[in-house]
């Protein structure tokens, strides 16, 4: 038979109930201080914790890091493709510090609502990445008093630090390449305007394309939601057009790849008859066919940014908060190619 100690053992040499006992280990507010010191003296007498354990239960400390996952607006193709080399690297840098990451997803398909589950838990820091700006779970993570870390998510506050890829950056670039290729009718497909990705590229969009002196008719401008079944859909209705654009920037690879399938089915080819520029590099584009231009975001380095701004403010809280925007690069590939009224 096992020697462990239970949970009823620490409530008999502390000689409260398991109840109590249950209440001080998940940091309930409704147990007295000396309560509170009986059972954590018995617990660590008895080796039901460690004594680290026990000392960060004194400083109310957990040494957990809540790495908070949405799905934006409920597509689940994002979180899953883009949002998980992210999440590694958030992993591997908090460990290598002695910190745990807790895993919390957000589901926004149930009735339940899931930012009450999340502050259920105790946590000394969280990374938020795929909440949309507008959700309420920010103001009540706020309200945590805890490090708040956004991934191309603004958070408030002076604990509060963001940290993002340069989306304004990534669209000069995209539509640099393209006009250098001779394209001219250029169109763009925009994110979920309720994010920041989705806000800032549209934004960029709009000024280097005024700064190319290139005119953008109305229609040119699609409003998607990174899905792609709203990419193929504001792709169908660009090709449908009496003068359709002859290039596509496109606000996620997601919308980027379900783009050129568009394009297929109107029996054009991709690239040669229109071309598409995709963002963020995810594994599927250098696989599509043919295979996507996009602009890289290094997801590594978000990650890993991310949980260092998080200790950073978990082990110098007097500090002031430090966000970080982390550099883009163009990957040229087959699906762009010369505008064919430039084309030799």
């Amino acid at each position: 038979m096992s020697t462990r100690p239970t949970i009823r053992d620490v409530a008999d040499r502390a000689g409260v109930s398991v109840a109590t006992v249950s209440r001080v280990m998940n940091e309930k507010g409704d147990v007295s201080a000396e309560t509170r010191e009986k059972v954590r003296a018995a617990a660590t007498a008895l080796g039901y914790l460690s004594a680290s354990t026990a000392r960060a239960l004194v400083a109310q400390r957990t040494r957990l890091v809540a790495v908070v996952v949405g799905d934006n607006a409920g597509h689940r193709d994002l979180s899953m493709l883009f949002f998980s080399k992210v999440i590694g690297a958030v992993s591997r840098r908090l460990t290598h510090s002695h910190y745990e990451p807790l895993l919390l997803p957000v589901d926004a398909e149930t009735e339940i609502a899931p930012g009450e589950a999340i502050l259920d838990h105790q946590f000394d820091a969280a990374i938020v990445i795929g909440v949309d700006d507008d959700d309420p779970l920010i103001d009540s993570l706020a309200l945590r008093r805890v490090p708040l870390v956004g991934i191309d998510v603004r958070c408030e506050g002076p604990h509060a630090a963001f940290v993002g890829s340069d989306h304004a950056d990534g669209v000069r670039l995209a539509l640099g390449h393209l006009y250098a290729l001779g394209h001219r009718r250029i169109a763009h497909i925009a994110g979920a305007a309720n994010t920041v990705a989705g806000r800032e590229r549209l934004a960029a969009f709009d000024a280097e394309a005024e700064r190319l002196g290139l005119e953008v008719p109305s229609e040119f401008i699609r409003a998607a939601d990174f899905s792609s079944a709203s990419g193929y859909a504001e792709a169908c209705a660009l090709l449908a057009l009496a003068a359709p654009p002859t290039a596509i920037v496109v606000a996620s690879d997601l919308m980027a790849l379900a783009t050129l399938q568009a394009i297929r089915d109107f029996g054009l080819t991709p690239g040669s008859d229109v071309s598409v520029v995709g963002f963020d590099d995810l594994e599927p584009a250098s696989l599509a066919h043919p295979p996507l231009t996009t602009i890289r975001q290094d997801r590594s380095a978000l990650g890993t940014l991310a949980a260092t701004r998080a200790i950073e403010m978990m082990e110098h809280p007097e500090a002031p908060s430090r966000g970080a925007v982390v550099p883009v690069e163009l990957v040229v590939r087959a699906s762009s190619a010369p505008a064919r009224e430039h084309a030799s």
